[in-house]
This record gives C-alpha cells, structure tokens and sequence, in this order.
C-alpha cells in the first residue's frame, strides 16, 4: 500500500471512530438516557416518592386534567377521570399504614407528545381493614401513560 492510501485509510478509520458514540443508558437499565426518558422516568419517581408520603395533593399535580382509568373492567361503574382521582387517591391511600413500592423501568417509548413506560412493580402495603391490617404484595407489569405539556412538563395520563 501507498502512503497516501495508508494516509486516506487512517482519516477514514479516525471519522468512523469519531462518529461512534457511545450510548448512555438509565441505570439498571437499557433505555437510552436521552432528554425525554430522563424527565419521564424523573417524573414517574416524583410519583414513587409522593405515593409513599402519601402525598395527595403532590399525586395530583403530577396527573393531567386528560386523566383516566378504565378499571380494566368492561363495566363503566369503575371508570373515573381526573375528578374522580382524588377520591380514589384519599380512599386508598387512607387504608395504607406502611408501604414499599419499587418500579423496574422496562421500555420508554415516545410518540410526539405521549410516552408509554412499560415497567415491573415489587411493592408491599400495610393496609387498615374493617377486620384489622392486612398485608398485600404487588408484583406485577405496569403500564404508565404520560402527555408533554404545553411547559414540557410530563403528566400522567394513566397509570397512577
């Protein structure tokens, strides 16, 4: 080989090793640490952290005014919005003597303005009972559902 061919070959070598970078990811995790999963994910353990306080007013201003739950029942009897949420909120976070709750983040995916977060919960609840406390576990896959707001903020839109 020439000097110039081996000349030519380095620059390209040294542009295809400039170009790779390397990516971050969360921590645990294999989502890439980019600007929009970091603030969802920050968002999601602003909920963590105030359902643990049993911080309702704090749950509330993480919620969007678009936000639903369908009860995951074909009855509409179980169905409530963002009104009904603070009721719901106050009803179960009452019972609630000691809590646990750990979210395993799985997959971020962002859709314009909408991200959907699958993760796995590992939780554990003391709850007050008409029969006194009982313990109940959670282990389970979840989804969360967020909306940019106009501000950039993330709001969930269901899931809490």
């Amino acid at each position: 080989m020439t000097t110039s061919r081996l000349g030519a070959l380095a620059v390209v070598f040294a542009a295809a090793i400039a170009g790779c970078g390397h990516t971050r990811y969360l921590v645990g995790t294999t989502i890439p640490a980019n600007e929009d999963n970091l603030a969802i994910v920050e968002t999601i353990e602003q909920y963590r952290a105030f359902l643990i306080e049993k911080n309702i007013e704090g749950l509330l201003l993480l919620a969007s005014k678009k936000y639903f739950e369908d009860g995951g029942t074909p009855q509409a009897n179980d169905d409530y919005g963002y009104d009904g949420l603070r009721e719901v909120l106050t009803a179960r976070l009452g019972r609630v003597q000691s809590l646990r709750y750990d979210i395993e983040y799985q997959q971020v995916r962002v859709k314009g303005n909408e991200a959907e977060v699958d993760a796995f919960l590992n939780g554990a609840f003391e709850l007050q009972s008409e029969t006194g406390e009982r313990y109940r576990r959670v282990n389970d896959r979840h989804r969360f559902l967020l909306e940019r707001t106009s501000s950039g903020k993330w709001r969930f839109l269901s899931g809490m």
